[in-house]
């Protein structure tokens, strides 16, 4: 009875209302503190690099509230060397200040390849090994030959080039390819025709 007593009396709700207050100013104290030293809602939009050379983002004083760092490259003779492929986070993103962006840049040297051996294969079997090689088909010439549609010799830059050579990836291969019996006697034929 008398701890009930005790539990209505002015000077139990005195201490309680105090004690409430207390702890209510402390949580407010903390979760302040916590807002200011995290910087709640005090973000960044993250641009869209993709594209842009990593050293004119880096020398850009737009951004020099972010980190960046280079995870990974890859040889793309398409786009300029040194150019952004992709970025985590993706543009838009919502970032703090002093953020890491994590790219993945165009490579300054080119991958390497090795040259398979083209000669004696089909046109089409040399347009596929050429391709899975990583490399570009250019220029055919057709040549006299038995072999009709056959790759006859494989030049880079003017030369022949022998199989198992190492290469850039993205370097463009010439083929000779032959004409075979047939057409090569049509041409023969039409020679003979033109010096009559």
């Amino acid at each position: 009875m008398d701890f009930l007593r005790f539990l209505f009396s002015k000077k139990f709700l005195k201490h309680l209302l105090l004690a409430t207050g207390i702890f209510a100013v402390l949580v407010w104290l903390t979760l302040q503190s916590l807002a200011f030293y995290t910087h709640h809602n005090d973000y960044l939009i993250v641009p869209d690099f993709r594209g842009l050379d990593l050293q004119n983002i880096r020398d850009n004083p737009d951004f020099t509230f972010y980190h960046f760092s280079v995870i990974d490259s890859l040889f793309d003779p398409d786009k300029p060397k040194g150019s952004v492929l992709t970025q985590d986070p993706f543009p838009g993103s919502k970032v703090k200040k002093d953020r890491t962006i994590y790219l993945t840049i165009t490579s300054f040297v080119p991958e390497k390849t090795t040259m398979p051996d083209l000669r004696d294969l089909t046109l089409r079997q040399a347009q596929s090994m050429i391709e899975s090689a990583g490399l570009k088909l250019g220029k055919l010439q057709y040549i006299r030959s038995f072999d009709e549609d056959a790759v006859q010799n494989q030049f880079f830059k003017g030369r022949v080039i022998r199989p198992g050579a190492s290469i850039d990836k993205g370097s463009v291969i010439t083929l000779t390819v032959g004409m075979g019996a047939k057409a090569a006697e049509a041409a023969a034929d039409s020679v003979e025709e033109i010096t009559r």
